[in-house]
Order: C-alpha cells, then structure tokens, then sequence
C-alpha cells in the first residue's frame, strides 16, 4: 500500500460523501409505496421451482399429471417441455452465451448437477397452489457419487459430471 494514491478528503465526488434526496423515501416510511407483490392483476399466475434435494444424479423419470390435475395449476413443466436451441453462440451484451448450453441448463434434463438444480416448474393462480403443486410431482432419482473438491475430481476413477 506504499504506492497507493492518497485522494484528500475534499475531492470532489458527486456520490460518495453526499446525502441524496430520495423520492421515494417518504412514501416508504409512511408505507404507501407500491412493490411488486402488491400487484394483483386479473389472470396473474405465480411460480414456484422443484430443485433437486441431490448433488449429483441421473433423472429416471419425472411424473407431472397429480400436479398438472390440482385445481389452480395451469401448467407443470419439465425440461422435455422446453424447445431445443440450436448450438449457437450469441451476443446477449455481456458477452457470448451458447445457446444450447443456456436452454440444455434452464430444467435439468437428464442429470441434475448440483444440489437445489431446477428440475420443474409449476405455475397456480397463487403461491399455495403452487407450493402443493411441488409435493405433488414424482421424481425418480438414481443418485450418483458427487464430486466435492478439485483433488477429487482430478482422479482417473472421478465421476463426470457433464
């Protein structure tokens, strides 16, 4: 920290050190902002994710119907119900994404990766529905050794994991 520039105290910063006005701050403190979940609009749907409770598995089938018959739910999916993206690269403005690689990683497909990966989604007319929903979807997982540090996935015997 020898060479560090030292910058005085009265530099001119237009952010740090001052006390902007927030026009929203009264509205906060009285409680009469608005957020998100205020918003009630008609045919509003809401979603809930099923993860993987498994670090590392291979996924024998997924059974959506009990879900998809609950009253409320408009849909349960899975990643089979996703398109499938060409291999292509494409400039999303933060840099180059494959696509294949972004849509083949929304819903786990045929392994789940680490533990909490996205295996379905269900969207109800509000978060309960949706919530029982995810009890309802049958996941049959056949549980692989998972890879926990560098040295051991640098094993010749180290599971792969994609």
């Amino acid at each position: 920290m020898k060479n560090a520039k030292r910058v005085p105290a009265t530099s001119e910063y237009k952010v740090i050190g001052t006390r902007p006005i927030r026009p929203d701050g009264t509205d906060k403190v009285t409680g009469r902002a608005i957020y998100g979940a205020d918003f009630k609009l008609p045919g509003l749907l809401h979603g809930k994710i099923l993860r993987s409770p498994h670090a590392h598995a291979r996924i024998r089938r997924i059974d959506t119907r009990r879900a998809e018959a609950l009253p409320g739910v408009r849909a349960a999916v899975t990643a089979q119900d996703l398109p499938r993206l060409e291999d292509r690269i494409a400039d999303l403005g933060e840099g180059a994404v494959n696509l294949k690689y972004l849509s083949d990683n929304i819903l786990a497909s045929d392994k789940v990766l680490y533990k909490g990966h996205a295996v379905a989604a269900v969207a109800a007319i509000n978060p309960h529905v949706a919530e029982e929903a995810l009890k309802l979807i049958d996941v049959e997982y056949e549980v692989l050794p998972p890879v926990l540090d560098v040295r051991q996935a640098m094993k010749e015997n180290a599971p792969l994991l994609h």
